[in-house]
C-alpha cells in the first residue's frame, strides 16, 4: 500500500464533490444492489440472490418465484438507470459518486472489479455541456492538488494549458487513418474490404461492421487520441451508441461522446435517448448479442423504460474518479492508489510452513 497515493485519492474524491456541489449540483445515493442491471453485452455483473427474513415476505417471495427461493440480484456495474429514474421523477443536475462493480475485467493496472465511477446528469443539455463540465471540473481539481502540493500545474497534473481538443469520430478517422467513414456507415463489405485491404486486418466471416471498424479503431486510430492534448471524441456511429439520441441532422450518427487523456480513456457520455420503444429495440439487440457470446441474460427493466419518457431533454456522462486520480498523481497503477486491491484481496499470501 503506498500511503501517500492513497491519502491524496481521498483528497482528489472530496474535491470532486466540491466542484459539483458547487456548481448546484445534488449527490444522489442510488441503490448498488438491483434486479436487473445493464444490458451491455460486454460487461458482466456479480450477482447474488436477495432473501428475507420476514416470513411474510419471504412466503411472497417464494410463492412469485415459483418455489425458487429469493430474487436474482446484480452489484450495478454503473448507476445509469437509477440516475435517468430519478431524471424522469423531476430531479434536475444530479451526480453519484460511489463504487461500481465489474466481473472479468483485466487486472491489468488500469482496472479492477471494484472502482469509483462518477455519473452525472443534467436536464435541457446535450454532449457540449457534458464537455464543458467535463473539462472545468478537471482543471478546477488539477488546480486545488496544484496549490496544495506546491508543484506546478504542469508537473502534478498531466494535461497541457490549452484547451482540450473536440473531435468527431469522423474527423479522427480522416485525421489519423486517411478515411471517409460517412461513406462505410452499415456497409460491412465496404469495411472488411478496407481493413484486408488497407490495414491488414483478418476478417472473419460472422464480423459484424462493427466489429470490423473497431479492429480498424482499436489498432490505428484510438491510441493516438489524447497523446499531445486531451481530446474529446463525439458523434459516433449510430450503432456504437446503444442509450444515445441520434443526430438531428443524420440518424446515421448518435449524440455519444468520450474523453481521451493520456493512455486512457476517462468518460463516457450521450444526450441521453427518451424514446421507450427504441430503447426497447436497442436493448434486444444487446440481449440477443450477449446470448450469442454465450453470456448470462436477464429480463428488460419495464420500470426503467416506461419513465424514460419523462426524462425530457437530458444528457449524463459516466467519469472513471481512479483514472484521473492516477493521471493527477502520477501513478503507475490502480493499485497503487487503491488501499486494498483486488489482486491482493484475492490472491492471499501462501500459508506458512509448519
Amino acid at each position: 500500500m503506498n500511503v501517500d497515493l492513497v491519502k491524496k485519492r481521498s483528497e482528489i474524491v472530496k474535491l470532486v464533490r466540491q466542484w459539483f456541489d458547487n456548481q448546484g449540483f445534488l449527490e444522489m445515493l442510488t441503490p448498488r444492489l438491483v434486479g436487473l442491471p445493464g444490458q451491455e453485452p460486454y460487461l458482466e455483473p456479480f450477482w447474488t440472490e436477495v432473501h428475507s427474513d420476514n416470513p411474510l415476505a419471504s412466503v411472497r417471495l417464494w410463492r412469485d418465484k415459483g418455489g425458487q427461493g429469493g430474487f436474482p440480484a446484480a452489484l450495478i456495474t454503473s448507476p445509469e438507470y437509477s440516475m435517468k429514474r430519478l431524471l424522469a421523477a423531476g430531479f434536475d443536475k444530479i451526480y453519484d459518486l460511489g463504487p461500481c462493480f465489474r466481473n472479468n475485467e483485466p487486472w491489468d493496472g488500469i482496472h479492477d472489479p471494484e472502482f469509483l465511477m462518477l455519473e452525472w446528469y443534467r436536464r435541457d443539455a446535450g454532449v457540449k455541456e457534458l464537455m464543458d463540465d467535463t473539462e472545468n471540473m478537471m482543471r478546477w481539481v488539477a488546480q486545488q492538488c496544484s496549490v496544495a502540493s506546491g508543484q506546478s500545474l504542469a508537473t502534478v497534473y498531466q494535461l497541457p494549458s490549452t484547451s482540450f481538443r473536440r473531435l468527431t469520430v469522423e474527423q479522427a478517422w480522416r485525421e489519423y487513418a486517411g478515411v471517409e467513414l460517412s461513406p462505410l456507415l452499415g456497409d460491412r463489405e465496404a469495411m472488411a474490404k478496407l481493413a484486408v485491404e488497407k490495414f491488414g486486418q483478418t476478417v472473419n466471416p460472422d464480423d459484424n461492421w462493427d466489429d470490423i471498424y473497431f479492429k480498424i479503431f482499436l489498432s490505428h486510430i484510438e491510441e493516438k487520441l489524447g497523446l499531445e492534448q486531451p481530446t474529446f471524441l463525439y458523434r459516433y456511429p449510430a450503432s456504437q451508441a446503444a442509450l444515445a439520441r441520434r443526430s438531428a441532422d443524420d440518424p446515421r450518427w448518435a449524440e455519444r461522446v468520450e474523453l481521451y487523456v493520456g493512455p486512457f480513456e476517462l468518460a463516457n457520455g450521450f444526450a441521453e435517448l427518451c424514446d421507450s420503444d427504441e430503447q426497447r429495440a436497442r436493448f434486444l439487440e444487446e440481449k440477443a448479442l450477449r446470448s450469442k457470446q454465450g453470456r448470462k441474460s436477464w429480463p428488460l427493466d419495464e420500470r426503467f423504460l416506461s419513465d424514460l419518457p419523462k426524462m425530457g431533454n437530458a444528457a449524463g456522462i459516466a467519469f472513471g474518479v481512479e483514472r484521473l486520480v492516477m493521471l493527477l498523481t502520477g501513478a503507475n497503477s490502480i493499485n497503487d492508489i487503491l488501499p486494498f486491491p483486488a489482486r491482493e484481496r484475492f490472491n492471499p499470501l501462501p500459508e506458512k510452513p509448519m
